[in-house]
């Protein structure tokens, strides 16, 4: 595989990867009884689909021109954490968490994981500066969202009587 065709279809491949992480995202947050956790999944969504149109914008700068420029940082990449801080100093000392809101949330915490590990494979096999550097950010972006999951989910088993 050419050095192009290797860069077009990571880049699908990250595509579709968000897409599906952004499904699983939406229909989380719609299956998730407390506001707490519904909140933290539209979140993380919304995030997905960032970076699905970056990840798309890229792509269709390289299929028109070959060429790979690196795209601005995302805008409020701090927003899920704030969203995370306010929600967890309004949780109660009892909530209700059932069994599959807690599963969403440990296979919330696998696709993350994935996720990071999946574009840092990206950077390490990536042929250009720009192009590394977008993957590492991703990488990056991943990673705050598997610690918040993971925060999430301890916040959520305490408060619950889980742990």
């Amino acid at each position: 595989m050419s050095e192009g065709d290797r860069r077009s279809h990571a880049l699908g491949e990250a595509i579709r990867f968000e897409m599906e992480g952004r499904e699983f995202f939406l229909k989380a947050a719609e299956r998730t009884k407390n506001y707490f956790g519904r909140v933290m999944f539209e979140s993380i969504a919304e995030d997905e689909l960032g970076h699905i149109k970056r990840i798309k914008g890229i792509h269709d700068q390289w299929l028109a021109s070959r060429t790979w420029e690196s795209p601005p940082s995302p805008p409020g990449e701090r927003r899920l954490e704030t969203i995370f801080q306010q929600a967890k100093g309004q949780i109660t000392k009892q909530v209700n968490v059932d069994a599959d809101e807690m599963e969403a949330v440990r296979l919330a915490i696998r696709l993350e994981r994935t996720g990071h590990q999946f574009y840092s494979r990206l950077a390490d096999e990536a042929g250009e500066e720009a192009e590394k550097r977008f993957y590492i950010q991703l990488a990056e972006e991943e990673t705050r969202h598997l610690s918040i999951l993971q925060e999430m989910e301890g916040v959520l088993m305490q408060s619950s009587g889980l742990e």
